[in-house]
């Protein structure tokens, strides 16, 4: 901790770079992921000039954000490596084929199908498959593909809710909070269930549903005709990856019984889809994500400074003189303030900021920590939905509707999924007073 005389000096350096590192991520005019190692690097050089903390001491601070990476890493491993075995393809035609062209059927199971993804792989990629399928179904079964899209990217983000490792927020804040897979489950089938219920209420209430000039049968034909196994070139590593994902999601669901870490899990599942698929090991690893590792880390090394330095603590301090041992009001507002920077900031960069002081302010409060967390979740997945830039998956998903289509979607065609994130909002505020109540 800082002394008395320099403390206002050590608060403003730490906090400047803080901003200054939060600036550069949400200005288009620097690269996020070089921005936040910036960030982490001008830390660790003011922590050396100021003697507030060593690499070492810096380095055992961040041990809880070591296993988040280990668990990230190993999650874009075995999606990427497995993307190739063609089943979530397989998985994609069949649900597809379900809907046998109509269009009621078309937006609760493709629907279904982003969520399904989203819980097993990842927005970006959950939006990438449903997306890009439902355009061309569409295509041929004479469908306007705008409100199935619209709902498949606000679902992604809801079907983010279900797992621990559904999304990375959920991995930060499970992490700082020590939440385990099972007991993220508990409320996460609950609470993301009934969003998704009210998702789809809200659909059928105010979408209008498009008509096709193609006729019951001819609809049927249509998507009959897509070929699931298109994609499988190697059914033993198409058996092979749905049994190692299989054992990944047993295994994290006992993983707090039996004493194994996520990332454990995550690292042998990965180790495995690599074996089983005879990819290169040099190859494998290439694809992923480093630059986004790299943004990470120095972001985690930021968050890290403010809580060595005593920011996180005058922050909670901040919170607790402001809503005193109010749980249910602490929780609503987290719950809400979180979403409406969501839409603005990558939901990641308020996961981490904010868990620690989550923490801090439950410590010196008496409030349930897991309150807070739940609120805290659920505002960081669900508030990118409200600007088209607020969620990766929104973006990638106008993009594959302007490349297919031609029809390009700006802040000003976004009422619609930014009202049913207030909606959302709303059902999550009274199950977090409930998880308040009941807790």
């Amino acid at each position: 901790m800082v002394s008395n005389e320099s403390g206002a000096i050590v608060f403003s350096i730490f906090l400047g770079i803080f901003l200054l590192t939060y600036w550069m991520i949400i200005s288009p005019r620097f690269n996020k992921n070089y921005s936040a190692f910036l960030g982490g690097t001008l830390v660790l050089v003011a922590g050396w000039l100021l003697h507030q903390f060593s690499e070492l001491e810096l380095v055992a601070h961040l041990e809880a954000d070591f296993l988040v990476l280990a668990i990230i890493v190993g999650n874009l491993l075995v999606v990427d490596v497995g993307s190739k075995s063609g089943l979530f393809h397989f998985i994609s035609i069949k649900i597809l084929k379900l809907t046998k062209g109509s269009p009621i059927r078309l937006m609760i199971y493709m629907g279904i199908l982003s969520i399904v993804l989203s819980i097993v792989v990842n927005n970006i990629s959950a939006i990438l498959i449903a997306g890009s399928l439902t355009i061309i179904a569409c295509q041929r079964l004479d469908y306007d593909p705008y409100p199935y899209l619209m709902s498949e990217m606000i679902l992604v983000n809801v079907g983010g809710l279900y797992t621990l490792v559904s999304s990375v927020p959920n991995i930060i804040i499970g992490t700082e909070l020590g939440i385990s897979y099972i007991d993220f489950l508990r409320v996460s089938i609950i609470a993301a269930t009934l969003l998704v219920v009210a998702s789809y209420a809200t659909f059928f209430i105010t979408l209008k549903l498009p008509k096709s000039s193609l006729s019951a049968e001819e609809r049927e034909k249509a998507v009959s005709e897509f070929d699931e196994w298109a994609a499988v070139h190697d059914k033993r590593f198409f058996y092979a990856t749905a049994v190692i994902l299989g054992l990944m999601v047993f295994f994290f669901a006992i993983s707090s019984f039996i004493g194994l870490g996520l990332a454990t899990i995550s690292i042998a599942g990965a180790t495995a889809m690599i074996f089983v698929s005879g990819v290169d090991f040099d190859e494998a690893i290439s694809s992923v994500d480093w630059p986004l590792l790299a943004f990470f880390m120095g972001l985690f090394v930021v968050i890290a400074s403010l809580d060595i330095v005593g920011i996180i603590n005058m922050i909670a301090q901040g919170i607790t003189a402001t809503f005193g041992t109010n749980e249910i009001i602490a929780a609503l507002v987290i719950l809400w303030f979180s979403a409406l920077l969501s839409g603005i900031v990558d939901n990641i960069v308020i996961a981490a900021a904010l868990s620690p002081v989550i923490v801090t302010v439950a410590s010196s409060t008496g409030m349930d920590p897991i309150v807070l967390a739940w609120a805290l979740i659920i505002g960081a997945n669900l508030g990118g939905d409200f600007t088209p830039i607020g969620s990766p998956s929104n973006v990638i998903g106008m993009g594959i509707l302007a490349k297919r289509t031609g029809v390009k979607l700006g802040w000003g065609d976004w009422k619609y999924p930014a009202y049913v994130t207030i909606i959302h909002l709303i059902v999550a505020s009274v199950l977090v007073v409930i998880l308040s109540v009941f807790s």
